[in-house]
């Protein structure tokens, strides 16, 4: 395909690109990916305009997209188009894929984790809605990795990763933190129900299990952490979540039943 069709393909994924819809690149939304393409659609259209009134005749938007990028043009255009280089589609999407989901577990990374609970958590506080966060801990991991090997330990985070995407709702927000924890923001969500989706989780994940060849049986422990007027940022509540799952990890395979857990509590026992 020569310059001018990839180019009007482009142009075709910008036509897209409206705030209102919130779309980004390749289907993926600004939200995720940082990069709102409307921008450098109205660059080019201006810049377009500029050059078609200088030559006194139409120019392909591809020749005004090398210009933007060719050119030093001192002003507006200087200051974004450094933004922007060419790749082929493909190339990009890779590049995306890469940055934005966790490839072993098909969950969101945690790069993207954290630029999505800052904006719900802004949201949240801005407009008086709930948002819960749910943290995941695989129990005994090492022991998968030490007895069968790191293949072994990697289907069961492969495992657990499509059992989470498939037992979420649509609307929560799945994400790989690290290692063998999992993080999953709910937005929209009281305490008291995502402890409920909590549970179901741990309580389906036990079930579902029976029915792998994973060479042994692994548990989960989970903790719950709300939006309350106490916390100043996300983090605090992604820490208050990370706090209830360590409790939980104490007992281990249980859902630990206090949003929000107490960090002067006793970790073996619930307050």
């Amino acid at each position: 395909m020569d310059l001018l069709s990839n180019v009007d393909q482009m142009l075709e994924q910008l036509d897209g690109a409206l705030p209102l819809k919130e779309e980004g690149l390749l289907g993926i939304p600004v939200s995720l990916t940082g990069m709102n393409l409307n921008a450098l659609k109205i660059q080019i259209e201006k810049r377009g305009g500029e050059l078609q009134r200088k030559m006194g005749r139409e120019i392909h938007p591809a020749v005004v997209l090398l210009d933007l990028l060719a050119t030093d043009v001192k002003g507006e255009f200087n200051s974004t188009i450094d933004d922007y280089c060419l790749l082929t589609k493909n190339a990009l999407r890779d590049l995306l894929q890469a940055a934005i989901y966790d490839e072993l577990t098909g969950l969101y990374s945690r790069n993207i984790l954290e630029t999505r609970l800052r904006e719900e958590f802004r949201r949240a506080k801005r407009y008086s809605l709930p948002l819960s966060v749910i943290f995941v801990e695989t129990d005994d991991f090492k022991k998968v990795n030490d007895t069968y090997g790191h293949l072994e330990g990697d289907r069961v985070l492969a495992y657990i990763g499509r059992f989470i995407r498939a037992h979420l709702r649509e609307v929560d927000f799945p994400a790989r933190y690290g290692g063998d924890e999992f993080v999953a923001i709910l937005p929209h969500t009281s305490g008291d129900i995502a402890l409920m989706l909590a549970q179901r989780l741990h309580n389906q994940f036990g079930i579902d299990q029976k029915s792998t060849n994973l060479c042994e049986t692994v548990t989960l422990s989970i903790g719950v952490s709300t939006m309350v007027p106490e916390l100043q940022g996300e983090k605090e509540l992604l820490d208050a979540a990370d706090r209830a799952a360590y409790k939980a990890k104490a007992h281990k395979d249980m859902v630990w039943p206090v949003v929000n857990a107490d960090p002067d509590a006793e970790a073996g026992a619930p307050v």
